[in-house]
C-alpha cells in the first residue's frame, strides 16, 4: 500500500509541475483587421468577454436583461522610458473607450496584489482590473472584490497577440 501511494504521489506532482510552469504559458495569436499596436509603448492587449449587467450597474448604464456579455480588447499603453502607466484603448462597450491607467496595490483579501486602476481620475468611471501573473487579468468590483462567473462566461482577460487577419496587411 506504501508503495502504491508513493508511486501515486509521484505521478500527481508530475501534473503539478506542468501545470506551474510558464514555459507553455504564451499568449494566443488572435487574428485581427484593426491596426495593430506594436512598440515599447504598448504594455499590453487583453481580450475577455466578462457578463455585462453586473458591468451595467457598476457604471451607473441602465441593465439590460438582453445583454449576456460585452466583448472587450483593451490595449494598455506606457511611457516607452520609464515604462510608467499611460493610457489604455477600449474596443468593446460599458466603459470609456479610452482613459488613464494606474497600478496600484492591495484588494481586501491580499494587501500586495498588483491592481490596475482604470479611470482613476473619473469618479463613477473607475474600474479595477487584477494582474493575476503577466497574461491574466480578473474583473473586480467597485470594492476591488473578486468577480464570480459561471462555466459560459469569467470576468477574467486574458493577455493576446495580434496578427493581421490579412497576410499582406
Amino acid at each position: 500500500m506504501k508503495k502504491f501511494l508513493f508511486i501515486l504521489t509521484i505521478f500527481f506532482a508530475q501534473f503539478v509541475v506542468a501545470q506551474t510552469s510558464s514555459k507553455y504559458n504564451v499568449p494566443p495569436k488572435i487574428k485581427t483587421q484593426h491596426p495593430i499596436p506594436k512598440g515599447p509603448s504598448v504594455y499590453g492587449i487583453f481580450e475577455g468577454r466578462p457578463p455585462c449587467n453586473a458591468i451595467e450597474k457598476q457604471m451607473g448604464l441602465p441593465v439590460r436583461p438582453e445583454c449576456t456579455k460585452v466583448k472587450w480588447r483593451i490595449t494598455f499603453f506606457r511611457n516607452p522610458v520609464t515604462n510608467e502607466p499611460t493610457t489604455y484603448e477600449l474596443l468593446g462597450s460599458l466603459l470609456p473607450p479610452n482613459g488613464k491607467w494606474i497600478v496600484t496595490k492591495g484588494i481586501p483579501s491580499d494587501p500586495n496584489a498588483e491592481v490596475i486602476h482604470m479611470n482613476p481620475d473619473i469618479p463613477g468611471k473607475s474600474f479595477y482590473l487584477l494582474k493575476g501573473d503577466e497574461n491574466v487579468l480578473f474583473v473586480l468590483d467597485e470594492k476591488k472584490e473578486f468577480r464570480i462567473g459561471g462555466s459560459y462566461l469569467s470576468y477574467t482577460l486574458n493577455r493576446v497577440e495580434l496578427i493581421p487577419s490579412d497576410p499582406g496587411q
